[in-house]
């Protein structure tokens, strides 16, 4: 979306939202904010929210920021175009904080949108919530439905794409990783290049899938699809990063091991991943 006399820093703001640096693109939008417009200020609301979000990713402790500003932005614009997307932000906030009743309350409204890839998509982030929760075989089951459903656009075809990662993911739980890492490589060559979120942890998990497998060399070399195509997914780098500092070392290379532990401690200080590798 482009306004008509919007500021230039707000498209430099955009690409630094885009490429991950979250700090840099939350300064450029609230510079963006003085003497917009009263569309793009509801507008730039919503993309702070968003940013704050996603930089939580790498800190759970600033959830709680990004849902406060998720929440107040759905309350004041309950007929503006961004909706349903805040809503489902709001329900991976709450997902990610494991606030389960409320994670399903924003994803069950997604769900009741008039379109169907929004729906799809509800359904996918309602199965992951079961799948927080332990109910495998319901996750499982609800993944799969989506996977089957018909899809035409490119967002109805996204859903259908998570809808397997989804079901991959159960499968790892199950322990069948061997099955798990089909239906990821099927995932992976059939998805938008442009769903970098879908295909950096669809890489994680092939990754975890062959740790279980007791494959190291097979391991690193899918979270370093991470590390080289998706370091704008701040939690899914982190972990992939985490990962590689410990799996360097079993292919003879330690020193990659050390440079990828200081990456990680450098660029995500506050993340789970690196306090487990301190």
């Amino acid at each position: 979306i482009r306004w008509d006399g919007e500021p230039p820093q707000l498209n430099i703001a955009r690409n630094q939202e885009q490429n991950g640096n979250y700090t840099e693109a939350l300064a450029e939008y609230k510079k963006a904010e003085s003497g917009a417009s009263e569309n793009l200020k509801k507008n730039l609301q919503f993309m702070i929210a968003r940013a704050s979000l996603k930089k939580a990713q790498s800190n759970a402790a600033e959830l709680d920021n990004a849902i406060k500003l998720l929440d107040a932005f759905i309350k004041a614009n309950p007929d503006h175009f961004r909706y349903y997307p805040a809503e489902k932000l709001l329900g991976e906030a709450y997902l990610a904080k494991k606030d389960y009743a409320n994670a399903n309350t924003a994803f069950g409204k997604v769900e009741r949108s008039p379109w169907k890839d929004y729906q799809m998509d509800a359904k996918n982030m309602k199965a992951r919530v079961m799948l927080a929760q332990g109910n495998t075989k319901g996750a499982l089951d609800a993944f799969n439905a989506v996977a089957k459903m018909d899809g035409k656009t490119e967002g109805e075809l996204a859903s259908k794409r998570a809808a397997q990662l989804g079901s991959a993911l159960c499968l790892e739980k199950e322990g069948k990783p061997k099955e798990a890492i089909q239906l990821l490589d099927d995932m992976i060559k059939n998805v938008n290049s442009q769903q970098k979120a879908l295909l950096a942890e669809a890489y994680i998990k092939k990754g975890d899938c062959y740790q279980a497998l007791g494959e190291s060399k097979e391991a690193l070399i899918a979270y370093l699809h991470v590390d080289v195509l998706f370091p704008s997914e701040p939690g899914l780098h982190a972990e992939a990063l985490y990962h590689l500092s410990n799996l360097w070392g079993k292919v003879q290379k330690p020193e990659r091991g050390a440079e990828a532990r200081a990456v990680l401690q450098q660029q995500y200080p506050d993340s789970e991943w690196s306090q487990k590798a301190s």
